[in-house]
């Protein structure tokens, strides 16, 4: 990487609205109306069902007004959203987040948090866009496998209603899907520049360093329960931590100008510890696989000169390694050996690692007789699964264990058929290749994001082998940010690139 870097237009919005004095139309002022009167009606339905909704019936009156004013922040509370605000319950309860009804239902109709907030970003954007000019929208490889997904979503629905599924369960399946390619859509239209980018990055190291904030506490917190949770933060935050493990190194071998690399760093081993004291053995497959990835994309982007010394590094790392691994062998139970304990799992597991490890094994052979009765098109949602093989049953635990295995990857060959494995591996695939090409670009900033979003695909396609990644709700929508981000790098590049020189 030469010291060459080529900015992307900071201050000129390629979607600005034009000077030309002209005042908003009547249906635009119509269109205004109706769609607040809409928010105002659904915030009060929300304050009146409870002291928390309040809260929640409050922002979404005020976020309204802060999409509108400053719209490229939208993408940044998507992401931001997605990190802080948890799935599910946990035990201990999460402070402040998890009693944000984002992921959980909040209004008739089963509608979601999530929903309304996607809704209301589309609102915004299709009635200020009438002022930008002729609508932009993403064509390029990842744009086709979203549309095929979403398809095969839609093809899911019909075939399971048709097998007798039951149609609520069948929105839920397919809703994770839709988030995807919703927060790809909306975040490619509306970062237009670079401080839609930078709001991005920021809001990413922001709700991290707040995780990971709330991770110590709870850490502290649950220090004397015997037995110890089974995860403090999430299963699906181990992702965040992950993805932020691969922003830190690449500011520091791209290191694009701002104070962003410094405050990451900073953040930096507070998310680490984080992330040992969740205790997922996941997050560190995720971490080699997503470091992988990392390490061949840089070193193919770097000049010559550079990558002897990212050669060197990665030496020292595996030599460090050597060391780290043998002292740490037999101290699974430290928290400093949690990535260790991934490693031996894999050779010499506990008890309960065993355990979990046999009924994925369990599992995944009855979902693959699933796919073999679906056959090309696949069960569709909302079928329970036919686990005729031998399994144990932890139903009592996990109600949706009927219909959400662990093994996503599994799972939608099972829902979805040929084509629904195929759209999905061709997300991944394409993700993969559009951030490989960004890391080569002579942007540092634009570098940065390209190889955390491949390196990302990587590590989101572990978890879903794992542990329900293609499910989880908050993964989706950080996912599908993701790839919008390096979609509208890639169309702010080509704008640039389509400029005329200045005489």
């Amino acid at each position: 990487m030469t010291a060459l870097s080529i900015p992307l237009p900071g201050g000129t919005d390629l979607c600005a609205v034009p000077q030309d004095g002209r005042t908003p139309s009547l249906k635009f002022r119509i269109s205004l109306l109706a769609g607040l009167l809409l928010l105002g009606a659904l915030a009060g339905y929300l304050a009146s069902s409870g002291s928390i909704t309040k809260v929640f019936a409050l922002a979404a009156l005020l976020l309204p007004v802060a999409v509108w004013k400053r719209p490229h922040i939208a993408p940044a509370i998507l992401l931001a959203a997605a990190v802080l605000v948890e799935q599910t319950p946990q035990v201990p309860s999460i402070p402040l987040t998890q009693r944000i009804p984002l992921f959980q239902g909040v209004g008739p109709g089963h509608i979601q948090g999530g929903d309304m907030l996607l809704l209301l970003t589309t609102f915004v954007y299709l009635i200020k866009s009438v002022q930008w000019g002729p609508r932009w929208w993403p064509r390029s490889h990842v744009t086709m496998a979203m549309y095929g997904v979403l398809g095969c979503a839609v093809l899911a629905i019909v075939i399971g209603h048709a097998h007798g599924g039951d149609l609520r369960i069948s929105f839920m399946e397919a809703r994770p899907y839709v988030y995807l390619a919703a927060t790809y859509f909306l975040t490619a239209v509306l970062v237009t520049n670079r401080k839609a980018i930078q709001a991005m990055l920021w809001g990413f190291v922001g709700s991290v360093g707040f995780k990971s904030l709330q991770g110590i506490y709870l850490s502290v917190k649950s220090s004397h329960m015997n037995p110890k949770p089974d995860a403090l933060i999430g299963h699906e935050a181990s992702y965040f931590f992950v993805i932020f493990f691969m922003l830190v190194p690449a500011l520091w071998v791209f290191r694009p100008p701002g104070r962003l690399r410094a405050v990451a760093t900073g953040v930096l081993p507070f998310a680490i510890f984080a992330c040992l004291v969740n205790d997922r053995r996941v997050a560190w497959e995720m971490l080699g696989g997503a470091a992988l990835c990392f390490g061949v994309i840089v070193y193919q982007a770097l000049p010559k000169h550079r990558r002897r010394l990212f050669g060197k590094v990665t030496i020292a790392i595996i030599l460090g390694a050597a060391v780290y691994f043998p002292v740490m062998w037999n101290k699974t139970n430290s928290v400093a050996a949690q990535p260790v304990r991934a490693v031996k799992s894999q050779i010499q597991p506990s008890v309960r690692d065993g355990s979990s490890d046999l009924y994925r094994v369990q599992e995944n052979a009855n979902l693959e007789l699933n796919i073999k009765q679906g056959g090309v098109l696949g069960k569709g949602f909302g079928v329970k699964i036919d686990y005729a093989l031998p399994i144990d049953d932890i139903s009592k635990g996990d109600a949706l264990i009927a219909y959400v295995p662990h093994d996503d990857v599994l799972d939608v060959m099972m829902r979805m058929g040929i084509l629904g494995g195929i759209s999905m591996w061709f997300v991944i695939g394409a993700g993969i290749i559009a951030g490989s090409r960004l890391a080569r670009s002579v942007d540092r900033e634009a570098a940065v994001i390209g190889v955390v979003v491949a390196s990302s695909m990587v590590g989101w396609a572990i978890m879903a082998a794992e542990d329900q990644g293609f499910y989880m709700y908050r993964l989706t929508f950080m996912t599908g940010c993701l790839l919008g981000l390096a979609e509208a790098v890639r169309r702010l590049q080509r704008a640039r690139d389509r400029r005329p020189a200045l005489r």
